[in-house]
């Protein structure tokens, strides 16, 4: 894994990390190694992993709480439900949803200016969000042993929602790797 604590951030474009709640409240130099690593360009995927963790979503969740807690010293910008136009759903291949082993919680991103009549809405970079949040769970729903069997049964919708998992992995990377030049492309 990474060390928050040591290790220079800026060789990771894109983190992934899965909420634990026993996991460590982070030290002041892993706050400043992270807001550095979101503030210059690098994507962290956040996953609550909410119904791995306890038998509901939302604020109260376990998932949830662990991340208030880790990022409370974080300057996080302001976050929005994925749109049904951003980026993330047609970078490679076209979504309409982003389930993991867990299929319904919502993905955030960071929230967009509004747009204006034939122009996507501009930031910043290359237009990627620093932050995506979500509670479904994606790791499980990737992960094999080692003879490559699965780990996880997805549910509710088995090996079709696997699939979309590994899609949604794709896409991930892609946006992290190469920014918004989907925005302004007709599928």
């Amino acid at each position: 894994g990474v060390d928050l604590d040591t290790d220079n951030l800026a060789f990771f474009p894109l983190l992934y990390w899965p909420m634990d709640p026993r996991e460590k409240s982070l030290s002041p130099a892993a706050i400043t190694h992270v807001g550095e690593n979101i503030h210059q360009g690098g994507t962290i995927l956040f996953d609550t992993r909410d119904l791995t963790l306890g038998a509901s979503r939302g604020p109260n969740s376990p998932g949830e709480q662990t991340l208030r807690r880790l990022t409370a010293g974080l300057d996080m910008p302001p976050l929005q439900p994925v749109p049904s136009d951003h980026v993330l759903t047609k970078t490679f291949y076209l979504l309409r949803s982003f389930p993991g082993r867990w299929d319904g919680g919502k993905v955030w991103v960071e929230a967009l200016p509004p747009s204006q009549p034939g122009h996507p809405p501009a930031r910043g970079g290359d237009g990627v969000s620093p932050v995506i949040i979500g509670s479904n769970d994606w790791a499980a729903a990737w992960a094999v042993d080692g003879r490559g069997n699965f780990l996880s049964e997805p549910v509710p919708g088995g090996e079709s929602q696997r699939e979309t998992a590994f899609r949604f992995g794709v896409n991930v990377v892609m946006y992290a790797l190469t920014g918004n030049y989907k925005a302004d492309q007709v599928h």
